[in-house]
């Protein structure tokens, strides 16, 4: 029999069994739909590079053993930490910079809604070689008085869906937090910040933490952990040869982590002195770092994929 012949044959029994052809054509349908969103959210988050400059030069600083403060999310510093290093680091990175994502109101054209606001270093941009599409990006000027830097940059997919993309946005003033901030400029297309599954609508100075974040500063806290660090390698240095030279920047600044314990506890003070501080891959971003994000994901593509072939 000819591959027609085979065709026509299946076009008869299909139309013999309707219930069995309905059936059929929507469990592929439904599956591969289900695929597809799956793949594509897999892409996003844990298989896609970060739309920076060079984004395999980045990393993830992160370290192991004992903490006695608090905690607000996983490979996290505090920010007088992240200052040691970054001053201290050996020339190991073209730079270090710093992030941490909370929630905001933000009030536009005398509406309010929520959005995703990203507490950034001064040199975050710099760091990530991401440049604006329009007007400007923040810089280390923008980033050093404490509750004195009203800035913010406008993720572009947020522009576009709340201002509409209209540019005469550009020096304009919106209110976060009810907090006067001038938008000074917008990030480019692609560009959602270090986490593509929780993906930023504004990039703030971190010197503005008390107004993004008014129920809790810790800005000057050692024994508070909440930034994660990023660093740029520099052309030719291996990520081991960084990692060692970053830790005896690290183990200096934990001798002022242990300084602020309560009473200089040695209890806590011991386990702390052991820790260890480790450079993981950051060129997918935070996501791919996650990967227990992973295995979900692929399991379900595996149920979808079985439940189809089950159906036909």
């Amino acid at each position: 029999m000819t591959v027609f012949g085979d065709f026509s044959y299946t076009l008869r029994a299909l139309r013999k069994s309707p219930v069995f052809t309905t059936v059929a054509v929507l469990s592929l349908a439904l599956g591969i739909g289900a695929n597809a969103a799956i793949f594509s959210l897999m892409d996003q988050a844990l298989l896609r590079f970060l739309p920076v400059k060079d984004p395999q030069q980045l990393v993830l600083l992160d370290w192991s053993g004992a903490f006695s403060g608090s905690s607000r999310g996983l490979h996290t510093f505090s920010y007088p930490m992240y200052v040691d290093l970054r001053d201290g680091q050996p020339g190991v990175f073209s730079g270090l910079a710093a992030r941490y994502q909370d929630v905001a109101d933000v009030a536009a054209g005398g509406t309010a809604q929520r959005a995703a606001v990203e507490l950034v270093s001064g040199n975050y941009f710099q760091v990530l070689g991401v440049g604006p599409a329009l007007g400007r990006t923040l810089t280390p000027d923008d980033d050093k008085v404490k509750g004195g830097e009203p800035y913010v940059v406008l993720s572009y997919g947020y522009w576009t869906r709340r201002f509409g993309g209209d540019a005469s946005i550009l020096n304009k003033t919106i209110r976060v937090n009810n907090c006067p901030m001038t938008v000074v400029g917008v990030a480019p297309k692609g560009f959602k910040g270090m986490d593509a599954l929780a993906p930023a609508d504004l990039f703030v100075p971190v010197m503005m933490k008390a107004q993004i974040t008014p129920t809790w500063d810790d800005l000057e806290r050692r024994t508070s952990i909440w930034l994660n660090v990023y660093g740029r390698l520099k052309k030719g240095v291996a990520v081991k040869q960084a990692q060692a030279a970053t830790e005896v920047v690290y183990r200096h600044a934990l001798l002022r982590d242990l300084a602020e314990i309560p009473g200089g506890n040695a209890r806590f003070r011991r386990p702390i002195e052991q820790n260890t501080l480790t450079l993981l891959d950051a060129a997918k971003g935070v996501s791919a770092i996650d990967s227990p994000l992973l295995t979900p994901m692929v399991v379900l593509l595996c149920m979808v994929g079985t439940f189809c072939s089950s159906r036909v």
